[in-house]
């Protein structure tokens, strides 16, 4: 008896799980489009300065692009960054910006040669990406990321 629980135990774990979305990969930035599409948010696929894709999103009020890292010829990339840039014409200093960076774990801030206040967080993907619901799980955590630090540079 205890063979055989241990033979459906194990048949049971080799077995795929047939309703599980794919993963989210930055290798293929379809699977991104794909999850978007799902929970019907506005999104465009375009491609950045040097030919790897990015996605502009607005996730439920929260405008921000998405750009892809670690790419062979454009395709094949194992990370993502979610970027947030505002123009602020040097009015957010440097010494908020280090505030910021030394009180928050997630987002990492800076202030851009032309003086406009960024926040961004990468992420790696690896070969295997992240399931979509540990995915939404992050996206919510830099919507709260995006919304703390407007408010944090009086957006």
């Amino acid at each position: 008896m205890k063979l055989f629980s241990l033979l459906t135990a194990a048949a049971l774990i080799a077995l795929p799980d047939l309703g599980q979305a794919d993963n989210i990969l930055a290798k293929d930035a379809t699977t991104l489009s794909k999850f978007f599409e799902a929970e019907g948010v506005d999104f465009e696929v375009t491609t950045d300065d040097v030919g790897d894709p990015k996605l502009k999103v607005d996730y439920y009020g929260n405008d921000f692009s998405i750009y892809f890292y670690g790419c062979e010829n454009n395709k094949n990339c194992d990370a993502i960054q979610f970027f947030s840039g505002y123009q602020t014409e040097g009015s957010v200093r440097l010494v908020k910006i280090n505030e910021w960076n030394t009180e928050n774990r997630f987002g990492r801030a800076y202030v851009s040669e032309e003086g406009s206040a960024r926040v961004e967080q990468d992420v790696y993907l690896g070969n295997t990406g992240m399931n979509p619901d540990d995915f939404a799980e992050l996206l919510g955590t830099w919507s709260r990321v995006v919304s703390e630090f407007e408010a944090f540079i009086d957006w």
